[in-house]
């Protein structure tokens, strides 16, 4: 028959009760539509009915061989995890079909997923956030929370009355503050986004830059968190949530969750750990400040709240109940994880004995694996282990969950450890000590904002690196002498000079084969995946101009004339 394949009955979904012989023959005269089961067997029976809908391939079976096969992942879409297993199959011995091990890139991104991410710049009128597998997206300071564009939009129409009358300067000081997302985030800030939009890449012409991806999102909590099902609600979630107002004893917070309005409350001792560790030149959060705060208590009409930002207990928050709906999952949620089975590009999981989800070689920190066996010894199939959820993608196409098992991503925490080379200001992200946004550039022309905050500067030269594997034809993973904390990884496009051919990467023969040593220059920090990008390219490591500290009074160099002006020459 045509239409969705009967799929065999999962291992153990049928559940015992005290009373089945009464269950299994109902009365003839039911009252009100019996239907002759317990509440437990009716759960458990709606649970596998969801599962059906979520995971069917939509096919018969007969169909299956040629329509659902899982297709080989093409390296250039892989991310980082450019080696594949040489079979693609997805299904236990029991049956059962695992997801299987897809990296994140701005082509799989999906409008309306869910990314975890790190702020990584703040600029006057943007963030820029740092997402898994090297991506980057930007959120417009409309788009943080209702709270704040309010703010803004009042902040506007006061310089347009300025125009025509006098303003004192408390008020253009209040405005400034409303307007100044430094106040109100902090450089290594975990946060949940919400895709709205993919721009790709435009090539430029010979000789020219073309012009970059960008990924557009939005941080407001109603967008975070349309999906949550009010009766997954419960301690140790982690929500989304903005200042609404600010009390005597505490703060208002808006969540956004839909239907009836639900009140939450962060009380002041449940703050004031957040607000000590992050929190500038004040001792308290600002309206429309965004925070992500766990779940420590639920009225039994789950229409009040009350949530702790305190780091320590959301870096710790599991969800106390098993979500009833997928949609209800949520990035940044700490999940314990059964591996599945192991790639060798990565791990297939499942967690809260249903939900199905994968970490690629990015998100458990194996960029040098070698193959499956390497990644076996670290992460055994069968263990459970603790894994952060850092995307969730539900489409009709596809449902896709990613974790990552990354060190201070469990740790909530901006930085893995210190590397030796970091800068005053960026060496507290990796400690305890009160931070500071102290001379944060904010030129929102300048790409390179965070670079100060990076565990390794922007230009540094690192002069012994090995090459520890390859990553398909993608680049090089590359282990530092002096710290382990960060992994370094440069593509293969940065490996030679222009005007020289791309080489040919091969793990035992080669110029740049595993175990050998080369000197590489930092050009770049993907913050959430702790991954340090260089460039081995001799033109690039040679330079003796490549920042402009470099330069020195004196100092002689050479240059070209690219053009002429009235007062100089360009």
């Amino acid at each position: 028959m045509a239409g969705k394949r009967d799929k065999p009955t999962k291992k153990g979904a049928k559940v015992k009760t005290k009373d089945t012989k009464q269950a299994a023959s109902p009365s003839d005269f039911p009252r009100g539509g019996a239907n002759g089961l317990t509440p437990l067997e009716f759960r458990e029976i709606a649970r596998q009915a969801e599962h059906e809908v979520l995971f069917s391939d939509g096919v018969t079976g007969s169909q299956t061989d040629t329509k659902t096969r899982p297709k080989k992942l093409k390296s250039a879409d892989a991310g980082f995890a450019g080696t594949d297993d040489r079979t693609t199959d997805t299904t236990l011995a029991d049956g059962e079909r695992l997801c299987q091990v897809e990296s994140l890139s701005i082509k799989k991104l999906t409008k309306g997923a869910l990314v975890f991410g790190i702020v990584s710049a703040i600029y006057e009128l943007e963030l820029r956030v740092s997402l898994p597998n090297g991506l980057v997206g930007f959120v417009p300071i409309t788009s943080v929370s209702p709270e704040l564009t309010a703010l803004v939009e009042k902040a506007a129409e006061a310089a347009e009355d300025s125009d025509s009358m006098d303003v004192d300067t408390d008020s253009d000081s209040t405005q400034d503050d409303a307007l100044d997302l430094s106040l109100r985030f902090f450089i290594g800030q975990f946060v949940k986004c919400a895709v709205v939009d993919t721009v790709n890449g435009k090539s430029g012409a010979a000789g020219k830059k073309g012009k970059a991806a960008r990924v557009e999102l939005t941080l407001v909590p109603a967008e975070i968190n349309s999906r949550i099902d009010r009766d997954d609600i419960c301690e140790g979630l982690i929500i989304t949530s903005s200042v609404k107002s600010v009390e005597d004893r505490g703060y208002v917070l808006n969540t956004g969750i839909p239907g009836a309005e639900i009140a939450a409350f962060l009380p002041v001792n449940d703050a004031q750990a957040w607000i000590d560790r992050w929190t500038l030149n004040s001792d308290e959060l600002k309206p429309g400040q965004l925070v992500e705060a766990a779940v420590t208590g639920v009225s039994e009409d789950r229409r009040s709240l009350r949530l702790s930002i305190d780091p320590m207990v959301v870096s710790q928050a599991t969800a106390k109940e098993t979500h009833k709906t997928m949609a209800s999952v949520q990035p940044g949620q700490l999940v314990s994880a059964t591996i599945m089975k192991v790639w060798d590009r990565g791990l297939s999981l499942r967690f809260m004995g249903f939900y199905d989800c994968c970490a690629d070689l990015n998100g458990i920190g194996l960029l040098d694996a070698r193959d499956k066996a390497d990644i076996g010894l670290k992460y055994p199939l069968g263990s459970t282990i603790q894994v952060r959820v850092i995307y969730v993608s539900l489409t009709a196409a596809a449902k896709v969950i990613t974790v990552s098992v990354l060190p201070h991503v469990l740790a909530f925490n901006p930085r893995p450890g210190l590397t030796g080379y970091e800068t005053p200001a960026a060496a507290r992200l990796a400690s305890s000590s009160k931070f500071s946004n102290d001379n944060v550039d904010r030129d929102v022309d300048d790409t390179m904002a965070d670079k100060h905050m990076w565990p390794i500067p922007y230009g540094t030269i690192l002069d012994d690196c090995m090459v520890a594997g390859t990553v398909g034809s993608i680049g090089l993973a590359l282990q530092l002498s002096t710290t382990d904390s960060v992994t370094a990884f440069v593509l293969a496009t940065q490996l030679v000079n222009e005007d020289q051919p791309k080489p040919t990467l091969h793990k035992q023969s080669g110029q740049f084969h595993i175990g050998t040593r080369h000197r590489a220059r930092v050009i770049g920090y993907d913050a959430i995946d702790a991954i340090v990008r260089v460039s081995l390219r001799p033109s690039v490591v040679d330079e003796q101009l490549f920042t402009i500290s470099d330069a020195r009074p004196g100092a002689v160099v050479s240059g070209t004339v690219v053009k002429f002006r009235e007062n100089g020459v360009e």
